[in-house]
Protein backbone atom coordinates (compact mmCIF):
# COMPACT_ATOMS: atom_id res chain seq x y z
CA UNK A 1 0.00 0.00 0.00
CA UNK A 2 1.36 3.14 -0.64
CA UNK A 3 2.01 6.43 1.46
CA UNK A 4 -0.47 8.46 0.06
CA UNK A 5 -3.20 5.77 0.42
CA UNK A 6 -1.99 5.02 4.25
CA UNK A 7 -2.56 8.71 4.69
CA UNK A 8 -5.94 8.55 3.36
CA UNK A 9 -6.99 5.55 5.45
CA UNK A 10 -5.60 7.52 8.38
CA UNK A 11 -7.65 10.95 7.23
CA UNK A 12 -11.04 8.89 6.63
CA UNK A 13 -10.09 7.35 10.46
CA UNK A 14 -10.01 10.79 12.12
CA UNK A 15 -12.99 12.11 9.85
CA UNK A 16 -15.21 9.17 11.67
CA UNK A 17 -13.37 9.99 15.08
CA UNK A 18 -14.64 13.77 14.94
CA UNK A 19 -18.15 13.03 13.50
CA UNK A 20 -18.30 10.91 17.02
CA UNK A 21 -16.92 13.94 18.69
CA UNK A 22 -19.05 16.61 17.27
CA UNK A 23 -22.30 14.45 17.31
CA UNK A 24 -21.83 14.19 20.82
CA UNK A 25 -21.22 17.90 21.29
CA UNK A 26 -24.53 18.68 19.50
CA UNK A 27 -26.16 15.82 21.64
CA UNK A 28 -24.90 17.80 25.02
CA UNK A 29 -25.80 21.24 23.26
CA UNK A 30 -29.36 20.14 22.29
CA UNK A 31 -29.53 18.33 25.50
CA UNK A 32 -28.94 21.72 27.52
CA UNK A 33 -31.47 24.36 24.49
CA UNK A 34 -34.04 21.32 26.10
CA UNK A 35 -33.53 21.93 29.33
CA UNK A 36 -33.05 25.77 29.74
CA UNK A 37 -34.16 26.97 26.61
CA UNK A 38 -31.43 29.27 26.16
CA UNK A 39 -30.10 30.41 22.24
CA UNK A 40 -27.09 29.87 22.94
CA UNK A 41 -27.64 26.02 23.41
CA UNK A 42 -29.98 26.31 20.15
CA UNK A 43 -27.26 28.16 18.05
CA UNK A 44 -24.64 25.79 19.53
CA UNK A 45 -26.74 22.52 18.31
CA UNK A 46 -27.11 23.91 14.91
CA UNK A 47 -23.25 24.64 14.61
CA UNK A 48 -21.99 20.89 15.60
CA UNK A 49 -25.40 19.24 13.41
CA UNK A 50 -23.72 21.59 10.60
CA UNK A 51 -20.42 20.33 11.32
CA UNK A 52 -21.03 16.95 11.96
CA UNK A 53 -22.58 16.68 8.49
CA UNK A 54 -19.73 18.46 7.33
CA UNK A 55 -17.49 15.26 8.13
CA UNK A 56 -19.65 12.72 6.97
CA UNK A 57 -19.98 14.09 4.00
CA UNK A 58 -16.27 14.57 4.10
CA UNK A 59 -15.76 10.99 4.80
CA UNK A 60 -18.19 9.86 1.90
CA UNK A 61 -15.98 12.01 -0.75
CA UNK A 62 -12.88 10.08 0.57
CA UNK A 63 -14.32 6.74 0.23
CA UNK A 64 -15.65 7.83 -3.78
CA UNK A 65 -11.98 9.45 -4.59
CA UNK A 66 -10.67 6.08 -3.37
CA UNK A 67 -13.65 4.28 -5.83
CA UNK A 68 -11.84 6.56 -8.38
CA UNK A 69 -16.08 8.18 -8.76
CA UNK A 70 -13.38 12.03 -8.79
CA UNK A 71 -16.74 14.00 -9.95
CA UNK A 72 -18.66 12.27 -7.10
CA UNK A 73 -16.20 12.96 -4.80
CA UNK A 74 -16.12 16.34 -5.53
CA UNK A 75 -19.45 17.31 -5.41
CA UNK A 76 -19.52 15.53 -1.88
CA UNK A 77 -16.63 17.69 -1.06
CA UNK A 78 -18.24 20.82 -1.95
CA UNK A 79 -21.07 20.20 0.03
CA UNK A 80 -19.12 19.03 2.76
CA UNK A 81 -17.87 22.20 2.91
CA UNK A 82 -20.90 23.81 2.48
CA UNK A 83 -22.18 22.67 6.04
CA UNK A 84 -18.72 23.01 7.06
CA UNK A 85 -19.31 26.81 6.56
CA UNK A 86 -22.49 27.05 8.02
CA UNK A 87 -21.63 25.28 11.59
CA UNK A 88 -18.69 27.69 12.13
CA UNK A 89 -21.41 30.96 10.83
CA UNK A 90 -23.44 29.50 14.24
CA UNK A 91 -20.65 29.44 16.33
CA UNK A 92 -19.91 33.40 15.26
CA UNK A 93 -23.49 34.44 15.39
CA UNK A 94 -23.73 34.84 18.99
CA UNK A 95 -20.28 37.34 18.48
CA UNK A 96 -21.96 39.15 15.35
CA UNK A 97 -25.12 39.91 16.57
CA UNK A 98 -23.09 41.89 19.58
CA UNK A 99 -20.75 43.64 16.71
CA UNK A 100 -23.95 44.85 15.29
CA UNK A 101 -25.37 46.18 18.59
CA UNK A 102 -22.26 48.11 18.91
CA UNK A 103 -22.43 49.52 15.78
CA UNK A 104 -18.86 48.31 14.83
CA UNK A 105 -18.06 47.07 11.36
CA UNK A 106 -15.54 44.47 10.07
CA UNK A 107 -14.55 42.42 7.42
CA UNK A 108 -12.20 40.12 5.37
CA UNK A 109 -11.48 40.30 1.95
CA UNK A 110 -13.24 36.48 -0.12
CA UNK A 111 -11.09 35.09 -2.73
CA UNK A 112 -13.57 33.02 -4.24
CA UNK A 113 -12.12 30.59 -7.11
CA UNK A 114 -14.43 27.79 -6.68
CA UNK A 115 -17.64 26.67 -4.19
CA UNK A 116 -15.19 25.03 -2.45
CA UNK A 117 -12.40 27.45 -1.78
CA UNK A 118 -15.28 29.93 -1.39
CA UNK A 119 -17.31 28.12 1.55
CA UNK A 120 -13.71 27.82 3.20
CA UNK A 121 -12.93 31.67 3.06
CA UNK A 122 -16.24 32.43 4.61
CA UNK A 123 -15.68 30.01 7.28
CA UNK A 124 -12.34 31.24 7.86
CA UNK A 125 -13.93 34.85 8.28
CA UNK A 126 -16.62 33.69 10.40
CA UNK A 127 -13.50 31.72 12.43
CA UNK A 128 -11.51 34.74 12.34
CA UNK A 129 -14.35 36.99 14.02
CA UNK A 130 -15.21 34.15 17.00
CA UNK A 131 -11.48 34.73 17.74
CA UNK A 132 -11.16 38.35 17.90
CA UNK A 133 -14.48 39.07 20.21
CA UNK A 134 -13.03 36.11 21.85
CA UNK A 135 -10.29 37.37 22.88
CA UNK A 136 -11.68 40.71 23.70
CA UNK A 137 -14.48 39.32 25.84
CA UNK A 138 -10.85 37.23 28.07
CA UNK A 139 -9.31 41.32 28.61
CA UNK A 140 -12.56 41.50 30.20
CA UNK A 141 -13.82 38.28 31.83
CA UNK A 142 -10.19 36.89 32.43
CA UNK A 143 -11.80 33.55 32.19
CA UNK A 144 -10.17 30.41 31.48
CA UNK A 145 -13.32 28.58 29.54
CA UNK A 146 -12.79 31.58 27.31
CA UNK A 147 -8.93 30.62 26.75
CA UNK A 148 -10.29 27.09 26.06
CA UNK A 149 -12.80 28.47 23.23
CA UNK A 150 -10.32 30.80 22.22
CA UNK A 151 -7.64 27.47 21.68
CA UNK A 152 -10.54 25.71 19.95
CA UNK A 153 -10.81 28.50 17.27
CA UNK A 154 -7.83 28.62 16.59
CA UNK A 155 -7.60 24.72 16.19
CA UNK A 156 -10.44 25.46 13.70
CA UNK A 157 -9.14 28.13 12.12
CA UNK A 158 -5.62 26.00 11.07
CA UNK A 159 -8.31 23.28 10.31
CA UNK A 160 -9.65 25.66 7.34
CA UNK A 161 -6.41 27.11 6.44
CA UNK A 162 -4.72 24.03 5.74
CA UNK A 163 -8.14 22.62 4.22
CA UNK A 164 -7.68 26.30 1.82
CA UNK A 165 -4.21 25.88 1.04
CA UNK A 166 -4.59 22.08 0.10
CA UNK A 167 -6.75 23.02 -2.81
CA UNK A 168 -4.12 24.61 -4.71
CA UNK A 169 -1.81 22.38 -3.90
CA UNK A 170 -0.73 18.55 -6.51
CA UNK A 171 -0.88 16.37 -2.90
CA UNK A 172 -4.17 17.89 -0.84
CA UNK A 173 -4.26 14.67 0.99
CA UNK A 174 -0.63 15.71 3.35
CA UNK A 175 -2.38 18.94 4.17
CA UNK A 176 -5.98 17.86 4.73
CA UNK A 177 -4.75 15.05 7.14
CA UNK A 178 -2.89 17.97 9.37
CA UNK A 179 -6.00 19.70 8.69
CA UNK A 180 -7.91 17.41 10.38
CA UNK A 181 -5.37 16.78 13.33
CA UNK A 182 -6.17 20.81 14.12
CA UNK A 183 -10.10 20.02 13.86
CA UNK A 184 -9.86 17.24 16.53
CA UNK A 185 -8.06 19.73 18.90
CA UNK A 186 -10.24 22.26 18.22
CA UNK A 187 -13.39 19.79 18.70
CA UNK A 188 -12.36 18.99 21.92
CA UNK A 189 -10.92 22.25 22.92
CA UNK A 190 -14.09 23.54 22.56
CA UNK A 191 -16.20 21.21 23.97
CA UNK A 192 -15.03 21.52 27.02
CA UNK A 193 -16.14 25.02 28.09
CA UNK A 194 -19.40 23.78 26.52
CA UNK A 195 -19.73 21.22 29.00
CA UNK A 196 -19.27 23.10 32.03
CA UNK A 197 -21.45 25.57 31.03
CA UNK A 198 -24.41 23.17 30.25
CA UNK A 199 -22.91 20.92 33.71
CA UNK A 200 -23.90 25.12 35.21
CA UNK A 201 -27.22 25.42 34.21
CA UNK A 202 -28.74 22.22 33.50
Amino acid sequence: MQFIEILGLFKMSLELLALVITFFAFLISYKGYSLTRRPVFARLSFAFIFISTNFLLQFFSDIFSLLKYGNVSYYFNVFSSFFEMLGFFFIAFSHMIRVYQEHRISFLPLVIINPVIAFKTLSLYFIFYAILESMISYAKMKSKTIILTVLGLIGFSLNILLSWISEFTVYPIILQVFALVFQAFGVIAFFVPIWIYYSGVR
